[in-house]
């Protein structure tokens, strides 16, 4: 196998380039970070919250705290807090009733671990996710009034059902989205492997991707939209594979060209830097400001390397 250039990527041939496990062609991968079910905190109250955590492990916390379950402690006594007139304590009892109560020793405060693990930030509601996933809760004296609401409010509920397509991700898919046989697997990946052959062309010509009016009946829908038109109708399959596929993934939104061109520029990257290897290199930077008055940065990098030398 050939080592990896930014020749050979651009001018090979539009399928994505296959990395072959050679430690000539790599810089040594860094070590995989995991998150050890004896990284679980127990006490609620006590936790990371799951933003805080680094992206690559936030799965692998999801899915150690959901099998774990709700803390629920059993024999310990409950400190009482004069409220409202009254001493009143958390009750032990309540555990039986909600199967998503936790409680923090910590706090004397009560969460949600659906809430905690799915919280949505910036979607808040007065029984909702913010308080039982980060603060807790700690007035007792409407405590089941507080909780059957939560119970009841669309953030908790929204938790729930993401916990459970999270935790059976291939059936909740199944069940509740589409019938996903091998079929339809194909069909996504011609849509997946044309619309990359032509964010890669795109961006290889420095060309926009989007259009003022990218509907159905626009007469320009913007250069990347066109021509995944015109690659449907140069290819029956890929016609096919748009027509007969699935019409909630045909891999055209916006933020699926989003997705494409930064995968895209990861790989280039990856190709400079097994380029340079150790090599002597120059950086030109330089900055202007572009229509919407943002300062849009340019890098250009600059090495020799020794495939040039055979042309």
């Amino acid at each position: 196998m050939s080592k990896r250039t930014l020749f050979n990527y651009y001018s090979s041939s539009s399928s994505t380039p296959s990395l072959e496990n050679n430690e000539n062609t790599r810089p040594p991968k860094l070590s995989r970070m995991e998150f050890r079910s004896s990284d679980i905190v127990s006490d609620p109250g006590m936790r990371k919250p799951i933003d805080e955590h680094p992206f690559e492990i936030r799965d692998q916390v999801k899915r150690a705290y959901a099998l774990r379950g709700p803390t629920q402690p059993v024999g310990i006594s409950f400190p009482r807090k004069w409220q409202s007139g009254e001493w009143r304590s958390f009750q032990q009892s309540w555990f039986a009733k909600y199967d998503w109560l936790e409680y923090s020793e910590s706090k004397d405060a009560a969460f949600c671990l659906y809430c905690y693990l799915f919280f949505q930030p910036g979607k808040l509601e007065k029984f909702g996710s913010d308080v039982f996933a980060k603060k807790g809760y700690e007035k007792w004296k409407k405590a089941l009034e507080r909780f059957d609401k939560h119970a009841a409010s669309h953030s908790h509920n929204n938790a729930i059902m993401k916990c459970d397509d999270f935790m059976n991700q291939r059936t909740s898919v199944t069940n509740k989205v589409v019938k996903y046989t091998k079929e339809e697997e194909a069909r996504y990946k011609i849509r997946l492997t044309s619309s990359l052959e032509i964010v890669r062309f795109l961006i290889e010509q420095g060309e926009a991707f989007r259009g003022h009016d990218e509907s159905s009946t626009s007469l320009n829908k913007g250069t990347f939209r066109e021509m995944v038109d015109w690659y449907k109708n140069k290819k029956k399959k890929v016609k096919d594979a748009y027509e007969k596929g699935s019409k909630h993934c045909q891999m055209l939104a916006p933020d699926i060209q989003k997705d494409l061109t930064k995968a895209c520029a990861e790989e280039v990257t990856a190709v400079i830097m097994d380029e340079i290897r150790g090599r002597h290199f120059s950086v030109l930077i330089d900055e202007s400001r572009d229509v919407s008055i943002k300062e849009q940065m340019a890098m250009i990098l600059r090495l020799v390397v020794s495939w040039i030398m055979s042309f």
